[in-house]
């Protein structure tokens, strides 16, 4: 029979607990022993359960940091890359942050930013936008404005925003540059008030010789006549300046048809110089064509560049006296080729010429001694050039002439490179 430690141990305590007081002495022993352990047991369970649960709020507060960080690398990446300016201001006036946006619309140095108060800064700009007026507008419902400085415009918005207590905290203010849209919305406007101007005009005299012929001047041969030729005229100066809106229109929204193809540029402006050549002798012009090269072939829609060509000729012919002199001469470089039309005619001054571009501009027609035309012609003979690649310059001066200059570039734009291939395709 082979005797363990524990039964060893159990008899132990058997054979002194017959003997009193030795017997109550080993129980006492016995029992702090047993709750000792129990209490170390006790003890080891919760630190591992503390331990455990420490583990778990050290993995929750190091996620949630994370997400913290994450979000906070996402709203300074958008601030940042937003055109919009943003700037965050307590109720104190103090600027919390600006993005780079806001800094460049409001001109703020860091130094700026840490230093000076809102009001600081946005009065250098307007007095309409300080902290305590767009509080008044929000608590008036208010929640945004405008101002203009340096040729730019800028949209404002605002609202509250709320400290971690939920109380107002401060101010978002928010700048938008409204500059473009802006431009485009008055030439919309003035666009619309110059057609209707234009279409008015010739209305209100064929409106006119109508109602004197109705009312018995057509039975004057000579009235009915001039009254006719008038209409008839004013007719004609309707349709040009409702197909030149469409042309326009087209043009504006990418939808011209463009007819690329190879084209002799020396015969295409001889011919646009021998159509005018009439209207020139009328006045008794010289009209010249100067080009070292008898012919040079380039890749153009040939009818929108001899519409161009045309018009420019067109209005040196306008604009000088008569018995003046047009030179149109064609050169070229390792790059452009270049249409120059110079004549010795009225000129014009620097704000007309800084406007010639413009739509429904249409000159001093005091001093051209004629008709005006639509005022639209330039404008879509640039937008033609434009198309092209290339570009077109006037240089005037009052009293001593206009040279304009066309240049098309030797190498075909993109788009002409797609129009050949599209009619390639067409043709194959």
């Amino acid at each position: 029979m082979v005797l363990t430690p524990t039964a060893v141990g159990a008899g132990v305590f058997l054979l002194l607990g017959t003997l009193t007081p030795l017997g109550a002495l080993a129980s006492a022993f016995a029992g702090l022993a047993v709750g000792a352990a129990l209490a170390l047991h006790l003890a080891s369970t919760l630190h591992a359960g503390i331990e455990e649960t420490e583990n778990e709020l050290r993995d929750l507060i190091d996620e949630n940091f994370s997400e913290t960080i994450y979000e906070k690398n996402k709203l300074e990446t958008i601030l940042r890359y937003m055109t919009d300016g943003t700037v965050a201001v307590d109720l104190e006036g103090f600027i919390i942050h600006a993005n780079e946006s806001a800094r460049k619309i409001l001109r703020m140095t860091d130094d700026d930013v840490r230093r000076k108060g809102y009001d600081d800064i946005i009065l250098r700009f307007t007095d309409d936008l300080t902290l305590a007026a767009i509080l008044d507008d929000l608590e008036s419902g208010e929640t945004g404005g405008s101002f203009s400085y340096g040729g730019a415009t800028y949209d404002v918005s605002f609202g509250t925003f709320k400290d971690s207590y939920g109380d107002d905290g401060g101010v978002i203010i928010i700048f938008r540059d409204v500059t473009e849209s802006q431009e485009l919305r008055n030439i919309q406007a003035e666009f619309v008030a110059n057609a209707s101007h234009e279409l008015k005009t010739p209305l209100t005299s064929i409106k006119g010789y109508a109602e004197t012929l109705l009312a018995g001047g057509i039975d004057d041969p000579d009235m009915s006549k001039m009254a006719l030729d008038i209409i008839n005229k004013e007719v004609d100066r309707m349709k040009r300046l409702v197909n030149d809106l469409l042309q326009l229109s087209r043009l504006d929204a990418n939808r011209q048809t463009w007819h690329m193809r190879e084209t002799d540029v020396i015969a295409l402006v001889r011919m646009a110089a021998k159509k005018q050549g009439v209207t020139a002798g009328g006045k008794r012009q010289q009209l010249n064509l100067l080009s070292k090269d008898k012919s040079f072939v380039l890749t153009i829609d040939r009818d929108r560049i001899e519409q161009v060509v045309t018009n420019i000729i067109s209005n040196a012919i306008k604009y000088t006296r008569e018995g003046g002199r047009i030179d149109v001469e064609v050169v070229r470089d390792d790059h452009w080729l270049y249409i120059v039309v110079l004549d010795n005619g009225i000129g014009m001054s620097e704000r007309e010429l800084s406007r010639v571009f413009e739509r429904f501009y249409t000159g001093n027609k005091a001093r051209s001694g004629e008709m005006s035309g639509t005022g639209l012609g330039l404008s879509i003979s640039k937008k033609i050039i434009d198309e092209h690649g290339g570009h077109i310059v006037v240089q005037s001066e009052l009293g001593h002439g206009t040279r304009v200059v066309i240049s098309l570039p030797l190498k075909p734009p993109k788009n002409a490179e797609d129009s050949q291939e599209h009619m390639a395709d067409s043709n194959a």
